[in-house]
């Protein structure tokens, strides 16, 4: 199944990331570690050096809507945990964003 772009997965899950990936958002979005750390860092949790991506308005704070489809501020440099989602009728995720497409 191919990905639908609802964008249902960004809203259920946090991203986690780890300090290369860090790293990598920060330089391709052309920030500071200070605005990482104030905009996109959620501080309330972190093992072995992995931290979250906090979100935003109920949604990871990357996910954006270009015309109703949902699409990623980092894609190019995305995080390891997002680059390996693999969407399909089996991931609850999916069911609901095609059945959320349907009723648009």
């Amino acid at each position: 199944m191919a990905c639908r772009r609802c964008g249902v997965c960004c809203t259920r899950h946090q991203a986690f990331v780890n300090p290369e990936e860090i790293r990598r958002i920060v330089v391709f979005l052309g920030i500071t570690m200070d605005d990482w750390d104030r905009f996109y860092d959620d501080s309330r949790w972190e093992y072995n050096n992995f931290r979250l991506v906090r979100h935003v308005n109920g949604a990871c704070a990357f996910l954006r809507y270009e015309n109703g489809l949902a699409t990623c501020a980092v894609h190019a440099v995305k995080p390891g945990c997002c680059a390996s989602w693999q969407p399909g009728p089996d991931r609850k995720e999916c069911r609901e964003g095609v059945a959320k497409k349907v009723r648009d």
